[in-house]
C-alpha cells in the first residue's frame, strides 16, 4: 500500500481542498482497508464545513461506497474484492462488546475505536461489522445511497410507522426523498410531501409521494387535513432541521391528534418552543438519529434490499457527479439548488 493518498480537507475558510499529500488512513485492531469508490455530499456536510474554523487533519463524507482491500484475520463473511456500503459512524468504529452494542445500537456505542478519516479520499478504514456487502446487480452510485436511505429506514422502522398509515414529509431534500422512499417502500397509506425547489417536487413524486405542496407555511398543514377528513398524518416524518423550531412546529400541526412526529433533521441551535398545545393533543415527539438493529435486521440490510429490488428511483436523484479532484465543484453544486442539484456523489 502507498504511504500517502489523495483526499479533501476544508482549510478553515469557505473552501474545501484536494490534497495529494495526505497520509493513508490509520488503521486500529480489527479494522480492515477499503479503496473509496463513491461518496456521497450530505447536507451535514455542508454544515460542518461552514462551522469549521480551522483545517480538518482527516477527510470526512459518510456516504461511502466502496471496495475491500485488506481484512483483518478471522473474517469469514467478507472478502477482499467485495463491493460495500460502509457503516462509518456505528458498526464501523463501534466496539461491538458495550451494552448498546450488544443491543444493536452501535451509533450509541460507549467505547468507539477513533475516527481515521471518511469517504472524500482514495481509502478509509473502519471495522468489517460495518461494511455491508452489495448485491451483484448494485453500483457504486447504488452502495453510496445505502447511507441516507438507511438514515430514513431507521426513522420509519424505529419509529413505528404502521402499514396503511398516512404519512406527511416535511422537506424533499435528499433525506426528504428517501424518507418518501423509505414510507412508501415499508407500507404507508397516502404520503403528502413539501418540497421548495421544482427539482425536488418532481423528484418526491417519483420517490412515491402521492400529494406534493409547496415549502409555504400552511401549505403542508392544509393539505394533509384536506385528504384526512381535518385530522392529520398519523405520522410525520421532519428531514429539515436548522437554526429555528419552525419545521418542528410545522410537524406537530401537521399530525393528527395523538399522532407522531419523527425529528430526523437537525436542529443546530437551541430556541424556545411551546409543548402545551401538542400535550393535550397527546402528540408524541420522537428523534432519530442515523441507524441500527430494529426488529432483528440491519437498517443497512433493508436499505439494501430496498434499493436491489429495483422499485425505488432513489439513483435518479443523483443530479451531478464530480470527481475526488473537483470536489470544490461539488461542494459549490450541493450548496446552490438553483443549479437543479438534488444529490452530489463524488467520484473515486
Amino acid at each position: 500500500m502507498p504511504d500517502t493518498m489523495s483526499g479533501a480537507l476544508h482549510d478553515g475558510g469557505d473552501k474545501v481542498n484536494f490534497r495529494a499529500d495526505l497520509a493513508m488512513p490509520g488503521s486500529f485492531p480489527g479494522s480492515a482497508l477499503i479503496r473509496v469508490r463513491q461518496t456521497g455530499i450530505c447536507g451535514s456536510d455542508l454544515h460542518m464545513n461552514n462551522e469549521r474554523s480551522e483545517e480538518q487533519a482527516i477527510p470526512s463524507g459518510h456516504e461511502v461506497a466502496g471496495e475491500i482491500i485488506e481484512l483483518p484475520d478471522g473474517v469469514t463473511d467478507l472478502q477482499v474484492g467485495d463491493h460495500v456500503a460502509i457503516e462509518t459512524i456505528g458498526a464501523g468504529q463501534a466496539c461491538l462488546n458495550c451494552w448498546y452494542c450488544r443491543s444493536g445500537q452501535y451509533r450509541h456505542c460507549e467505547n468507539k475505536s477513533g475516527d481515521t478519516g471518511g469517504g472524500f479520499a482514495e481509502y478509509m478504514t473502519r471495522k468489517p461489522a460495518g461494511l455491508f456487502k452489495l448485491t451483484d446487480d448494485m453500483d457504486w452510485t447504488d452502495g453510496a445511497l445505502v447511507e441516507p436511505l438507511a438514515v430514513s429506514v431507521h426513522a420509519v422502522r424505529w419509529g413505528g410507522m404502521a402499514p396503511g398509515d398516512t404519512v406527511a414529509v416535511v422537506g424533499s431534500a435528499t433525506i426528504g426523498l428517501t424518507a418518501i422512499a423509505a414510507a412508501r417502500h415499508l407500507g404507508a397509506g397516502k404520503i403528502i410531501a413539501s418540497a421548495k425547489y421544482d427539482q425536488q417536487k418532481m423528484a418526491a413524486a417519483a420517490m412515491g409521494a402521492d400529494i406534493v405542496v409547496g415549502s409555504e407555511p400552511g401549505e403542508l398543514e392544509d393539505a394533509t387535513r384536506a385528504e384526512t377528513e381535518g385530522r392529520g398524518a398519523d405520522v410525520v416524518l421532519e428531514s429539515i432541521g436548522g437554526t429555528t423550531p419552525d419545521t418542528l412546529v410545522q410537524s406537530l400541526e401537521t399530525c393528527r391528534a395523538q399522532g407522531k412526529a419523527i425529528i430526523i433533521g437537525g436542529f443546530r441551535n437551541p430556541f424556545e418552543f411551546d409543548f402545551l398545545r401538542p400535550m393535550l393533543q397527546e402528540k408524541t415527539v420522537l428523534l432519530s438519529s442515523c441507524y441500527g438493529v430494529v426488529d432483528g435486521h440491519h437498517d443497512y440490510e433493508v436499505s439494501i434490499d430496498i434499493l436491489a429490488s429495483g422499485r425505488t428511483p432513489l439513483r435518479e436523484m443523483v443530479t451531478h457527479r464530480v470527481s475526488l479532484e473537483e470536489i470544490q465543484h461539488g461542494f459549490d453544486l450541493a450548496y446552490d439548488k438553483t443549479s437543479g442539484s438534488l444529490k452530489v456523489h463524488v467520484e473515486v
